[in-house]
């Protein structure tokens, strides 16, 4: 009798260690005929074994939920649980997890009642770009990459990727030279003016700003806003492709071999020869101001660069005026200093160069009196984009500079507001109207509060000046 009950257990047990999950060697392929290219985050894979699922197919979700099990089988990927799209007892269809490792042996471990397989190592490698440099890279001058990249990540390269002319999204490069890499240019860590028309872009997936077209050419970087070459000699240059959906992995989805590049002398009257040459080929197209234009510029940013940024400054596209003052963020401080008071005097405050005061008031201070006086100047203006600007300046402004040498210009500034904003609320512009409610829920004042009870009455920007109201503890009319 007790031979018959071990017999029967070691059965039992044998039956049971048949049925532990089991992967054949070789077994995860890409789930696609005669696919091709490295294997990668995101995609489906097939996954061939025994005793992976029940006898007859479960199907699961589509793959881009949340994974959960099917059918009592579940699969781990570097150990993030991946959603399965199909389960049979020898095959798993399963879409591999995105937050895991790009690069290296990654384990995956199939789950099936509680029994787990040996994990099985599968090799993950990114995609491969090709890059080649566009025309002759000289000292002091325009460096630009072009990138092709593989299908499908090429949707995600186009320059600009952002309203901030270094910001590349998720594409960045490696630069060496005799083996050693160059430290990237550190930029200015500020707070910054965003279109609301896109995001920050990424490979694989991701947002670029919104334009009103493509640009000529959309494949190409520029590297001189991400390294300075202000010396001659031989380089190599790589593209690395980070998907920022993860950004402390820092997974490489995509990467170049490194190529050479020559960095020829360039003299600096040929460079101001260039730059005179510049102010005659504005282009009138927002989007190649954008992508070609403005960023060549900016190969080194000085003073006569400066001068050749005035007019996008005040462009009609409010991405281009966006980008521009993004751009003031690379010149120096006492350079900024020194030039944005005369161009506000000249040309009047935009809503965009309002922010520049506000975040970069430390190199203002000195000249704040000579500012405002300019900018209320601007509060008589026809221009909606010079009042709104006049006003968004106010606003920032009046709170928090120090106006102890120059005590009248706060009154100054409510007076001058409160007589022109009856016209102003004539105009039913919102641009206008936005900030001038802004301003007025700073003013606790009757007047100010009359003034807002009119926006409200008036009705363009009446939930912002209804939520003034509230600010300032008065009630709102109904």
């Amino acid at each position: 009798m007790r031979l018959g009950v071990l017999i029967a257990a070691l059965f039992v047990g044998v039956a049971a260690a048949q049925e532990v999950p089991t992967i054949n060697l070789g077994g995860i392929v890409p789930n696609k005929p005669g696919a091709a290219g490295p294997i990668t985050p995101g995609i489906e894979l097939a996954i061939y074994g025994q005793h992976l699922g029940p006898k007859t197919g479960c199907k699961g979700g589509s793959g881009w939920g949340d994974p959960k099990p099917v059918c009592g089988t579940s699969v781990t990927v570097s150990g993030e649980p991946a959603a399965l799209l199909y389960v049979q007892e020898q095959q798993i269809n399963v879409r591999v997890p995105y937050n895991v490792p790009t690069e290296g042996d990654v384990p995956f471990v199939v789950r099936r009642e509680g029994r787990a397989s040996t994990a099985t190592l599968v090799h993950f490698s990114p995609y491969t770009a090709a890059i080649t440099s566009s025309g002759t890279a000289y000292v002091g001058m325009p460096i630009w990459i072009e990138i092709q990249l593989p299908d499908p990540l090429g949707y995600s390269l186009r320059y600009p990727v952002a309203s901030y002319p270094e910001d590349f999204g998720g594409h960045w490069f490696e630069v060496r030279q005799n083996g050693v890499l160059l430290r990237p240019i550190v930029h200015r860590q500020s707070p910054r003016i965003s279109s609301g028309i896109g995001g920050l872009g990424s490979v694989g997936r991701g947002s670029l700003i919104g334009l009103p077209h493509e640009p000529k050419n959309r494949r190409r970087l520029p590297l001189h806003l991400a390294y300075r070459f202000d010396k001659p000699g031989s380089y190599e240059v790589r593209y690395v492709g980070y998907d920022f959906r993860y950004p402390t992995q820092k997974h490489v989805l995509v990467r170049s071999a490194w190529i050479p590049l020559e960095v020829e002398a360039f003299s600096a009257l040929k460079r101001q020869a260039w730059l005179e040459s510049m102010r005659g080929k504005r282009p009138a197209d927002a989007v190649e101001l954008l992508s070609d234009y403005l960023p060549s510029l900016l190969a080194v940013p000085d003073a006569t660069v400066l001068s050749l940024l005035t007019n996008a400054l005040y462009h009609s596209e409010s991405s281009v005026r966006n980008y521009t003052c993004n751009a003031l963020d690379l010149f120096d401080d006492a350079l900024i200093a020194s030039w944005i008071p005369r161009t506000v005097r000249a040309n009047g405050p935009t809503p965009e160069l309002a922010y520049v005061l506000s975040w970069r008031r430390p190199s203002f201070q000195a000249r704040g009196g000579e500012i405002a006086n300019s900018v209320l100047s601007y509060m008589k203006s026809t221009s909606p984009l010079l009042v709104a600007g006049a006003l968004q300046s106010l606003y920032f402004m009046k709170p928090v500079y120090d106006w102890s040498s120059h005590p009248d210009l706060p009154v100054l500034m409510d007076r001058t507001v409160a007589g022109e904003a009856e016209r102003l609320i004539e105009t039913h512009n919102a641009t206008i109207l936005q900030p001038l409610a802004l301003y007025l829920g700073t003013w606790k004042d009757e007047r100010s509060r009359i003034l807002l009870r009119r926006l409200v009455t008036e009705g363009t920007v009446r939930e912002q000046a209804e939520i003034c109201l509230r600010w300032m503890g008065a009630d709102t009319p109904h």
